[in-house]
């Protein structure tokens, strides 16, 4: 009896007791889409929404390793020192400059290898494969890669253009520098821009090229009038993706140049992550990745308002 009466007391709980309630919040079916979204919620607010408060709260106070559990208010203080600083500004101009160089080469380039893939070839899958290799690696290792076959005195590189009777310095001063991590850049990045722009060659219907031909049209005539303008909506997302990539480039140029000679090679990135690892100053850095953010933001939102118009989203 005893058992039977446990079992009967299991299936319907007494009223205001635990079980009572966890078996109420259970069975009601709005609830329960709350409850399976509810980790991610959390997942997220972990790894986005506190970092980004956090962010905010850092860039109003004085914030240094010294005294990071006892922050001094600085009010707007920071976000002036960054705005007024000129390393912030050159940093700056430099990201813009360095995006929009590899951007442009990276995306004709891209382009070029594409439209050039785009027929018979002999032993084609084996290129193409040989060309996405640089894909695959991570960019810091690649930079450190390059960074030893472009070294004066043990690497690959300079060591055959002494053969040749070439001298070339790839981390003298700003240009040779500059040319160098382009170069680098464009190696990685633009198997990225080629086999999107491949995919979408392929995929391009082939009855107005064939109509055109009929009609008399040369091979720059098919590209400029019928192929460039089917390609348009992959190239404008392509070009959108590698802005925002380039624009915030860290790892290869961090363990290639450091930023240097100097500061000339420094971008965005970083100049917030010496401010705040090397320097220290978590409220500097943390306003200038504020900054950073805003500008970003205004990036992409005149980039998505470009998108919508031309229909691409």
């Amino acid at each position: 009896m005893l058992k039977k009466k446990c079992l009967n007391c299991s299936r319907n709980p007494k009223p205001f007791s635990p079980l009572f309630f966890l078996k109420k919040f259970i069975s009601n079916e709005k609830l329960i889409p709350k409850i399976l979204i509810a980790p991610v919620i959390i997942i997220l607010f972990g790894v986005t929404i506190f970092p980004l408060i956090f962010a905010y709260y850092m860039s109003v106070h004085k914030m240094t390793i010294v005294n990071f559990w006892h922050p001094e208010f600085s009010g707007i203080g920071n976000y002036l020192e960054i705005i007024f600083g000129a390393d912030f500004w050159y940093s700056l101009r430099f990201s813009i400059l360095f995006m929009i160089i590899v951007t442009t080469i990276e995306l004709f380039l891209g382009l070029f290898m594409a439209i050039y893939f785009d027929r018979p070839i002999r032993g084609k899958r084996f290129i193409i494969s040989f060309i996405l290799i640089p894909l695959g690696i991570a960019p810091a290792l690649f930079g450190i890669m390059m960074k030893l076959m472009l070294n004066e005195f043990v690497g690959i590189v300079p060591f055959i253009l002494r053969q040749l009777g070439i001298t070339f310095h790839f981390f003298k001063d700003f240009a040779s520098s500059l040319i160098t991590l382009i170069w680098v850049d464009v190696i990685q990045w633009t198997p990225f821009v080629f086999i999107v722009l491949y995919a979408a060659v392929q995929a391009l219907p082939k009855e107005p090229m064939e109509a055109a031909i009929v009609d008399g049209a040369s091979k720059w005539q098919l590209f400029r009038y019928i192929t460039l303008p089917m390609l348009k909506r992959t190239l404008i997302v392509i070009l959108v993706f590698r802005i925002m990539d380039a624009l915030k480039t860290f790892d290869t140029i961090y363990v290639m140049t450091g930023g240097g000679p100097g500061i000339s090679t420094t971008t965005l990135s970083v100049y917030i992550f010496k401010l705040a690892l090397i320097r220290g100053d978590f409220g500097l850095a943390a306003a200038a990745t504020i900054l950073f953010l805003y500008l970003a933001t205004i990036v992409i939102s005149f980039a998505l308002k470009y998108m919508r118009r031309e229909k691409v989203i």
